[in-house]
């Protein structure tokens, strides 16, 4: 597998309609290609599992995740989903220094869409996303840590992550990932998983 270095953020869907809910996504990927590259069609698909992060950077917004998307699609086949359970950590500093910083730690469920050869490895990675570690050296912040301990009032709309570079997705948000399986045609394996640790 490459490095994990472009993961796409995703956002919970708005429960608006109309012109509100189009503009949702307008400026999600910046000054690129628009929708990112993707075609309307695909963001109406999508737009009813997730929205997309603003990223901030311009590896995002030249056609990354259209790719990504379509790797995962022509590869359908060899893909799983699963739910794994994580220890999290997040070290919350305030003001942005280091002074009384408090941990927060515990365990909680991701799930995982991804190749069933690639599985050992992205659960290895999404364990160390979960605790900021010093060898998830990422373009821009993935915030999994923060999420999973409910601990930043600004991130508590990502439910979802899409790595670009080997073609995975990793979910805090269980509908979201349901959803996901749904549109790709993806038999969740979650309960085999838990019961039979496969």
């Amino acid at each position: 597998m490459q490095n994990s270095y472009l993961i796409q953020r995703l956002k919970t869907p708005f429960e608006s309609e109309g012109l509100a809910k189009g503009l949702v996504n307008a400026f999600a990927f910046g000054g690129g290609l628009v929708n990112g590259g993707l075609s309307k069609e695909a963001m109406e698909l999508l737009g009813d599992i997730f929205r997309f992060d603003y990223m901030g950077s311009a590896e995002f917004e030249w056609g990354a995740v259209p790719k990504a998307l379509s790797k995962i699609a022509d590869s359908i086949e060899s893909y799983i989903a699963f739910g794994e359970d994580v220890k999290y950590k997040y070290r919350q500093y305030y003001y942005g220094r280091k002074k009384d910083p408090e941990d927060l730690s515990g365990k909680a469920k991701v799930y995982i869409i991804c190749l069933k050869d690639d599985k050992e490895e992205v659960v290895d990675r999404i364990k160390k996303f979960a605790v900021n570690h010093k060898d998830c050296f990422t373009k821009e912040r993935v915030c999994l840590d923060e999420v999973l301990s409910g601990s930043s009032e600004y991130n508590k709309d990502l439910g979802g992550w899409l790595e670009l570079d080997n073609g995975y997705f990793f979910f805090t948000d269980k509908e979201m990932y349901a959803k996901t399986c749904r549109l790709f045609g993806i038999e969740t394996k979650e309960n085999s998983h838990e019961e039979n640790n496969t």
